[in-house]
């Protein structure tokens, strides 16, 4: 009963058929709670900024009813110590519902990692929101070692935008990355999958980073 109100509710506020069909068929759960519950939940997101009939809100809606409003006010607090305000949040939420899906333990461990072993104005995570999504140690580690290489050794510039080198594709990376210098560091590669030991003879500085070597 209360699925069949809670879609009736969706219908009268302009999601469009095929949006409610994602909702259903990927997140079931998201359309279960009490009716008078589900429309205070759909009227916060509205509040936020969000188009109804964008895809979107479904995820919005989603990531937002499945936690409760102690847990979504403990993540905005994470958020708000690293120097975000509430209105940032909203905007890197609303370009990316994921970004509070993450948990406390993970939010935290990826801002320290940007901005205190990489030097990130937060900035960066508001306009590239889908960041905090990847993962440390098999894709943002990897990537940030092999660009402070190549800025230490002057193949680079230290303004290179960190975000565009984690979110592009894997081909694209190693094309402008990797294989376009391997003639003047042909170790790159190596570095990139994580062996390091053909490294060992070459002077270059090395930064602790969570507990691995960052070029």
């Amino acid at each position: 009963m209360n699925m069949a109100q809670n879609i009736a509710l969706l219908r009268e506020n302009g999601v469009p058929e095929s949006n409610i069909v994602t909702l259903i068929t990927y997140y079931p759960r998201t359309t279960a709670p009490k009716n008078d519950l589900f429309k205070q939940r759909v009227e916060e997101i509205k509040q936020m900024g969000f188009d109804l009939s964008n895809n979107l809100f479904v995820i919005a809606l989603h990531v937002f009813t499945s936690m409760n409003k102690s847990t979504w006010k403990k993540k905005l607090e994470v958020y708000q110590r690293w120097g975000f305000s509430q209105n940032e949040v909203l905007l890197a939420f609303r370009k990316h519902p994921w970004f509070m899906s993450h948990s406390e333990k993970k939010i935290m461990r990826h801002m320290d990692f940007f901005v205190n072993k990489m030097g990130c104005e937060q900035a960066i995570i508001i306009t590239y929101p889908y960041l905090l999504g990847y993962s440390l140690e098999k894709r943002i580690l990897p990537r940030c070692s092999v660009l402070r290489v190549l800025i230490l050794k002057g193949l680079v510039k230290e303004n290179c935008n960190m975000g565009s080198l984690i979110i592009t594709s894997e081909k694209h990376f190693l094309e402008k990355f990797v294989t376009k210098y391997e003639n003047e560091f042909p170790q790159l590669l190596d570095l990139y999958k994580g062996n390091t030991s053909s490294l060992l003879g070459f002077r270059y500085g090395i930064e602790e980073v969570d507990g691995k070597n960052l070029m």
